[in-house]
């Protein structure tokens, strides 16, 4: 029977890691989803957070597709702030 210290190990056997990239993700679309950039700068953390926890668990396919979301979130945050600027 597996104990509330093993249920508690087995959450944070990444020291959070995967725990800050869903959180992270998530008010990331809501913040978009209310029109406020700055849900680009929480999902450029989460892509971020995602590529460390590929790395701990040698997932390849995490780390690449995690690193092309952060570049397409930059990209996302680089246009929106110029479209602000231009507008």
């Amino acid at each position: 029977m597996e104990t509330i210290g093993d249920t508690f190990a087995a959450a944070f056997q990444y020291y959070g890691i995967d725990w800050m990239a869903t959180a992270c993700g998530l008010l990331g679309v809501y913040l978009l989803g209310n029109r406020n950039k700055i849900g680009f700068a929480l999902f450029m953390v989460a892509s971020a957070s995602w590529v460390t926890f590929g790395f701990m668990t040698n997932s390849i396919a995490v780390i690449l597709g995690s690193s092309v979301f952060f570049l397409m979130h930059l990209r996302g945050l680089v246009r929106w702030t110029r479209q602000g600027a231009d507008a």
